[in-house]
């Protein structure tokens, strides 16, 4: 754990060189400014060595159970393979093990090939947008296995970030939610959303790869994590594509499927 943290700090010590400045700075500033991170809580300061050290051990209390909060990558279910691989992409020497984003370097081509990383440090990206289309932020329910998965993945220098095509205008739901099912116990994640009519997931998602190393995305429909397959006539087409499945790109259910919440009310 304390080797992946150092590589981790290492590797974002080299990024400031990259990009001229310092990578606190560049952090909210990714996908040209749609991050949105501490703005719905009013809360602008980062948190400090000493405070992750501490949530990482006794926070937050799981939202469901009442027990103590314990990040672990054991995570059971669909989340296995997805933290699994992260941790072990996370863990690679960004110099002399370069690692791959999970972003298509041509997605015309249709051809498995991703982006380079350099030394940009390591991120995670999960897509909240039910292929059902039905959407409540408010809604949103905890996911206790999740939830200690991505806290072990920060722990590990692993930044991670959430993305919708929901305007802008409801980060402030977003953020309360995702705090108040300890899925961003501490407000530091980033949240993509949409500012502009024309903005597109895809936009995002790429230029979230100019400033990290999106090493897996967690979506429940192959469009989350390239718009390409909104557009193909042939699906067939894209077969070379499917060797991304489980290395870099992990199919789960949405938190926010619908059964999934039909199932949370009536529970």
């Amino acid at each position: 754990m304390i080797v992946r943290r150092l590589r981790a700090a290492l590797a974002a010590s080299a990024l400031a060189l990259v990009l001229g400045g310092c990578v606190a700075a560049a952090i909210p500033l990714a996908a040209g400014g749609v991050v949105l991170r501490n703005e719905a809580l009013g809360d602008d300061e980062p948190a400090s060595d000493t405070a992750e050290d501490e949530r990482g051990e006794t926070d937050p209390a799981d939202a469901t159970e009442g027990e103590p909060f314990t990040p672990t990558l054991a995570a059971p279910g669909p989340y296995q393979a997805f933290l699994t691989y992260s941790s072990e992409q996370a863990a690679l020497d960004p110099v002399a093990e370069p690692r791959r984003s999970a972003i298509l370097a041509t997605p015309g081509s249709l051809q498995p090939e991703t982006v380079e990383c350099s030394v940009r440090p390591s991120a995670v990206l999960v897509d909240l947008d039910p292929a059902s289309g039905a959407r409540d932020f408010a809604e949103l329910p905890p996911d206790p296995a999740l939830a200690r998965g991505l806290q072990a993945l920060r722990l590990e220098g692993v930044f991670v970030f959430w993305i919708s095509d929901a305007s802008a205008a409801e980060a402030g739901t977003l953020r309360k939610r995702l705090t108040e099912t300890g899925l961003d116990p501490t407000t530091d994640d980033g949240i993509l959303l949409m500012r502009r009519a024309e903005d597109r997931k895809q936009l995002r998602r790429k230029e979230l790869s100019q400033t990290h190393c999106l090493i897996a995305i967690l979506g429940d429909e192959r469009s989350d994590f390239d718009e390409l397959y909104d557009y193909l006539k042939d699906p067939a087409a894209a077969s070379p594509l499917e060797a991304l499945i489980g290395n870099g790109w992990f199919l789960v259910p949405t938190l926010l499927d619908t059964p999934t919440l039909l199932s949370t009310k009536e529970g």
